[in-house]
């Protein structure tokens, strides 16, 4: 692969995937659900300006490279959310969830 300032200016999947993006994410990239492309006979190609754009503007959206629903999941909602006592167990904490006290 070539290095960050030798990209090419049209990129195939066949660049895409040497990113580092997989194969059906190269391929859904450039069936122009994402992105516009550019249609060359029945090749398909993405320009690099647009693509460079576009993850960094994905890069903004996902603070310290996490998607969004991660760094909500890590972030307790409510206060019941958290066990206030160190000694309680797996079936003490869940026993409301399960609907019984045997798990």
């Amino acid at each position: 692969m070539q290095n960050r300032f030798e990209l090419p200016m049209m990129m195939s999947a066949n660049e895409l995937q040497d990113m580092g993006f997989s194969r059906s994410l190269a391929y859904r990239i450039l069936q122009g659900d994402i992105l516009p492309v550019v249609s060359i006979g029945k090749r398909r190609f993405i320009r690099q300006t647009v693509l460079l754009e576009w993850l960094a503007e994905q890069e903004k959206k996902c603070p310290a490279g996490r998607p969004t629903d991660y760094v909500r999941a890590e972030t307790p909602s409510t206060a019941e959310d958290i066990p206030d006592d160190d000694q309680l167990t797996f079936a003490d904490y869940h026993e409301g969830y399960m609907g019984g006290d045997e798990i």
